[in-house]
């Protein structure tokens, strides 16, 4: 049982206030290459280092979450790397089920891509590992599980995805960002099963 294969390119929608107007496009040079990207794309909202799960919270984002992952493994800790891997990852599929923008959704892709660009061979070797023993153990898989379930379905507003897509260079990509019919319990449900291949308590 894998949770993804390592080598991949890898509502509850609260009341958040959201941007409402149009986005500050950023230039950026590289070489002989000029990039643009829009304020916001891709972005950390906060700094929290390689933790346990136990003190996740579910207004950490994706862009936290992978940060937290290349912090871990800076640290050679890779089990706590493997276990916030994989709540990116779920956090990242719930947010591209439930944006508009279908451009947007390889942000989760570019966030994997950007953590691994500078890992040397021996660390993602050895990161690989880690994410094979804690989701083929049944007793790791089955706390990451738990814990994964008590944290809870995202609770923020996934701008960091939406300012990636194409609609943020088209105008005011935040109104009707989220999908409306969007059913978040059905969602983050199906993902703990589908994704994580965990096997939810009986009600």
């Amino acid at each position: 049982m894998k949770l993804l294969p390592f080598a991949l390119l890898f509502f509850f929608a609260p009341a958040f206030a959201q941007p409402n107007e149009h986005p500050k496009i950023v230039e950026e040079q590289s070489g002989n290459i000029t990039n643009y990207r829009i304020e916001g794309s891709l972005e950390t909202t906060h700094t929290i280092g390689c933790i346990p799960l136990a003190e996740v919270k579910n207004t950490f984002t994706p862009p936290d979450l992978y940060k937290g992952v290349g912090e871990c493994i800076a640290k050679n800790d890779y089990d706590l790397a493997a276990r916030l891997f994989a709540l990116a990852g779920i956090y990242a599929s719930f947010d591209t089920q439930r944006i508009a923008d279908e451009t947007a959704v390889e942000a989760k892709t570019i966030l994997i891509t950007n953590m691994f660009s500078s890992l040397p061979e021996d660390k993602g070797a050895r990161f690989g590992d880690a994410i094979d023993q804690l989701m083929e153990n049944p007793d790791t898989h089955g706390v990451l599980c738990s814990q994964i379930r008590k944290i809870g379905r995202p609770n923020y507003y996934p701008s960091y995805m939406i300012s990636h897509g194409i609609k943020s260079f088209m105008g005011i990509p935040h109104d009707g960002g989220l999908l409306k019919d969007f059913d978040s319990h059905k969602v983050w449900m199906t993902l703990q099963t589908e994704y994580l291949h965990c096997s939810l308590p009986k009600p």
